[in-house]
Protein backbone atom coordinates (compact mmCIF):
# COMPACT_ATOMS: atom_id res chain seq x y z
CA UNK A 1 0.00 0.00 0.00
CA UNK A 2 1.06 3.60 -0.59
CA UNK A 3 -0.41 6.14 1.83
CA UNK A 4 -3.01 3.55 2.78
CA UNK A 5 -4.09 2.87 -0.80
CA UNK A 6 -3.43 -0.70 -1.99
CA UNK A 7 -1.31 -0.69 -5.15
CA UNK A 8 -0.20 -4.33 -5.41
CA UNK A 9 -1.92 -7.53 -4.33
CA UNK A 10 -0.53 -11.04 -3.93
CA UNK A 11 -1.80 -14.59 -3.93
CA UNK A 12 0.88 -16.54 -2.07
CA UNK A 13 1.01 -20.30 -2.51
CA UNK A 14 3.04 -23.04 -0.87
CA UNK A 15 4.19 -26.16 -2.68
CA UNK A 16 4.39 -27.98 0.66
CA UNK A 17 0.58 -27.84 0.88
CA UNK A 18 0.12 -28.86 -2.75
CA UNK A 19 -0.51 -25.44 -4.28
CA UNK A 20 1.60 -23.59 -6.83
CA UNK A 21 1.64 -20.35 -8.74
CA UNK A 22 -0.92 -21.90 -11.11
CA UNK A 23 -3.43 -22.13 -8.25
CA UNK A 24 -2.76 -18.47 -7.49
CA UNK A 25 -3.42 -17.49 -11.10
CA UNK A 26 -6.66 -19.48 -11.10
CA UNK A 27 -7.71 -17.77 -7.88
CA UNK A 28 -7.13 -14.32 -9.38
CA UNK A 29 -9.03 -15.29 -12.53
CA UNK A 30 -12.07 -16.99 -11.03
CA UNK A 31 -12.37 -16.13 -7.34
CA UNK A 32 -11.92 -12.35 -7.53
CA UNK A 33 -14.66 -10.19 -9.03
CA UNK A 34 -13.11 -7.59 -11.38
CA UNK A 35 -16.23 -5.44 -10.90
CA UNK A 36 -15.36 -4.77 -7.24
CA UNK A 37 -13.80 -1.32 -6.90
CA UNK A 38 -10.50 -2.58 -5.51
CA UNK A 39 -10.14 -4.99 -8.46
CA UNK A 40 -11.31 -2.65 -11.24
CA UNK A 41 -8.68 -1.73 -13.80
CA UNK A 42 -6.62 1.31 -12.79
CA UNK A 43 -8.83 2.16 -9.80
CA UNK A 44 -6.91 0.89 -6.77
CA UNK A 45 -4.67 -2.14 -7.26
CA UNK A 46 -2.26 -1.67 -10.17
CA UNK A 47 -0.58 -5.09 -10.19
CA UNK A 48 -1.68 -8.58 -9.20
CA UNK A 49 1.03 -11.11 -8.36
CA UNK A 50 0.86 -14.91 -8.21
CA UNK A 51 3.76 -16.22 -6.10
CA UNK A 52 4.99 -19.55 -4.82
CA UNK A 53 8.42 -20.74 -3.62
CA UNK A 54 9.88 -20.96 -7.13
CA UNK A 55 8.02 -18.59 -9.49
CA UNK A 56 6.37 -15.18 -9.76
CA UNK A 57 3.78 -14.15 -12.37
CA UNK A 58 1.86 -10.89 -12.60
CA UNK A 59 -0.88 -9.02 -14.42
CA UNK A 60 -2.19 -5.47 -14.34
CA UNK A 61 -5.80 -6.32 -15.18
CA UNK A 62 -8.20 -8.94 -13.89
CA UNK A 63 -10.53 -10.07 -16.67
CA UNK A 64 -11.86 -13.43 -15.53
CA UNK A 65 -10.83 -16.28 -17.84
CA UNK A 66 -9.19 -13.73 -20.17
CA UNK A 67 -6.73 -12.54 -17.51
CA UNK A 68 -3.24 -12.61 -19.02
CA UNK A 69 -0.26 -13.21 -16.72
CA UNK A 70 3.35 -12.50 -17.59
CA UNK A 71 6.32 -14.12 -15.85
CA UNK A 72 8.13 -11.92 -13.35
CA UNK A 73 11.05 -14.31 -12.91
CA UNK A 74 14.83 -13.79 -13.12
CA UNK A 75 15.59 -16.72 -15.43
CA UNK A 76 17.11 -20.03 -14.38
CA UNK A 77 20.66 -18.62 -14.20
CA UNK A 78 19.73 -15.24 -12.76
CA UNK A 79 18.90 -12.01 -14.49
CA UNK A 80 21.28 -11.02 -17.24
CA UNK A 81 22.58 -14.55 -17.73
CA UNK A 82 21.70 -16.97 -20.51
CA UNK A 83 19.39 -19.65 -19.21
CA UNK A 84 15.87 -20.96 -19.19
CA UNK A 85 12.64 -19.96 -17.50
CA UNK A 86 12.11 -19.77 -13.76
CA UNK A 87 14.52 -18.60 -11.07
CA UNK A 88 17.94 -19.76 -9.88
CA UNK A 89 18.38 -21.72 -6.68
CA UNK A 90 18.73 -19.48 -3.64
CA UNK A 91 20.99 -20.92 -0.93
CA UNK A 92 19.68 -18.30 1.52
CA UNK A 93 15.94 -18.84 1.09
CA UNK A 94 13.16 -19.11 -1.41
CA UNK A 95 13.86 -18.70 -5.13
CA UNK A 96 11.32 -15.87 -5.18
CA UNK A 97 12.89 -13.90 -2.31
CA UNK A 98 14.10 -11.24 -4.79
CA UNK A 99 10.49 -10.08 -5.04
CA UNK A 100 10.28 -8.83 -1.46
CA UNK A 101 14.01 -8.27 -0.92
CA UNK A 102 14.60 -6.14 -4.04
CA UNK A 103 11.46 -5.26 -5.98
CA UNK A 104 9.19 -4.46 -3.04
CA UNK A 105 11.84 -2.59 -1.07
CA UNK A 106 10.56 0.93 -0.39
CA UNK A 107 12.84 2.83 -2.79
CA UNK A 108 12.40 0.27 -5.57
CA UNK A 109 8.62 0.20 -5.18
CA UNK A 110 8.39 4.00 -5.34
CA UNK A 111 10.70 4.07 -8.36
CA UNK A 112 8.49 1.56 -10.20
CA UNK A 113 5.38 3.64 -9.50
CA UNK A 114 7.05 6.93 -10.39
CA UNK A 115 9.40 6.12 -13.26
CA UNK A 116 8.22 2.91 -14.92
CA UNK A 117 4.48 2.35 -14.72
CA UNK A 118 2.34 4.19 -17.21
CA UNK A 119 -1.07 3.98 -18.77
CA UNK A 120 -0.96 3.38 -22.50
CA UNK A 121 -4.06 4.60 -24.33
CA UNK A 122 -4.77 3.44 -27.86
CA UNK A 123 -7.66 4.91 -29.85
CA UNK A 124 -8.69 3.18 -33.05
CA UNK A 125 -11.20 4.37 -35.59
CA UNK A 126 -13.03 2.00 -37.91
CA UNK A 127 -14.13 2.81 -41.47
CA UNK A 128 -17.46 4.14 -40.14
CA UNK A 129 -15.76 6.65 -37.88
CA UNK A 130 -16.54 4.73 -34.68
CA UNK A 131 -13.75 5.03 -32.14
CA UNK A 132 -12.70 2.42 -29.63
CA UNK A 133 -10.37 3.11 -26.74
CA UNK A 134 -8.07 0.52 -25.25
CA UNK A 135 -6.14 1.17 -22.04
CA UNK A 136 -3.17 -0.95 -21.00
CA UNK A 137 -1.16 -0.52 -17.81
CA UNK A 138 2.53 -0.92 -18.66
CA UNK A 139 4.44 -2.54 -15.82
CA UNK A 140 8.11 -3.53 -16.08
CA UNK A 141 9.04 -7.17 -15.88
CA UNK A 142 11.93 -8.19 -13.67
CA UNK A 143 14.52 -8.40 -16.46
CA UNK A 144 13.56 -4.89 -17.60
CA UNK A 145 13.97 -3.41 -14.12
CA UNK A 146 17.27 -5.23 -13.74
CA UNK A 147 18.82 -4.09 -17.02
CA UNK A 148 17.86 -0.45 -16.56
CA UNK A 149 19.12 -0.46 -12.97
CA UNK A 150 22.44 -2.10 -13.96
CA UNK A 151 23.08 0.26 -16.86
CA UNK A 152 22.24 3.36 -14.82
CA UNK A 153 24.68 2.22 -12.13
CA UNK A 154 27.40 1.61 -14.73
CA UNK A 155 26.92 5.01 -16.35
CA UNK A 156 27.07 6.73 -12.95
CA UNK A 157 30.47 5.10 -12.35
CA UNK A 158 31.95 5.22 -15.87
CA UNK A 159 30.25 8.25 -17.40
CA UNK A 160 28.96 8.76 -20.93
CA UNK A 161 30.51 7.48 -24.14
CA UNK A 162 30.23 3.72 -23.72
CA UNK A 163 28.26 1.23 -25.80
CA UNK A 164 25.69 -1.15 -24.33
CA UNK A 165 23.61 -3.98 -25.74
CA UNK A 166 20.15 -4.70 -24.40
CA UNK A 167 19.35 -8.27 -25.34
CA UNK A 168 15.98 -9.80 -24.47
CA UNK A 169 14.25 -12.67 -26.20
CA UNK A 170 11.66 -11.87 -28.86
CA UNK A 171 8.59 -10.18 -27.41
CA UNK A 172 10.17 -9.56 -23.99
CA UNK A 173 9.97 -5.79 -24.12
CA UNK A 174 13.26 -4.50 -25.56
CA UNK A 175 11.53 -1.35 -26.80
CA UNK A 176 10.20 -0.52 -23.34
CA UNK A 177 13.57 -1.29 -21.74
CA UNK A 178 15.32 1.04 -24.17
CA UNK A 179 12.68 3.75 -23.70
CA UNK A 180 12.90 3.57 -19.89
CA UNK A 181 16.70 3.64 -20.06
CA UNK A 182 16.78 6.60 -22.47
CA UNK A 183 14.36 8.55 -20.33
CA UNK A 184 16.33 7.85 -17.16
CA UNK A 185 19.70 8.65 -18.81
CA UNK A 186 18.42 12.02 -20.03
CA UNK A 187 18.09 13.21 -16.44
CA UNK A 188 20.93 11.25 -14.81
CA UNK A 189 23.31 13.21 -12.55
CA UNK A 190 26.65 12.15 -11.07
CA UNK A 191 27.58 12.37 -7.39
CA UNK A 192 28.47 16.07 -7.85
CA UNK A 193 24.92 16.68 -9.13
CA UNK A 194 26.17 17.37 -12.67
CA UNK A 195 24.20 16.07 -15.63
CA UNK A 196 26.02 13.17 -17.25
CA UNK A 197 24.38 13.67 -20.66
Amino acid sequence: ALNGIPVFAFELKNQYTGQTVDNAKTQWMYDRDPREVCFQFNKRILGYFAVDHTEVWMTTQLAGKDTYFLPFNQGSNGSGNVGGKGNPQNPDGYQTAYLWEKVLAKDSLLEILHKYMHLQIEVKEDKNGNKTRKETMIFPRYHQLDIVTRLLADVKVNGAGHNYLIQHSAGSGKSNSIAWLSHRLSGLHNDLDQKIF
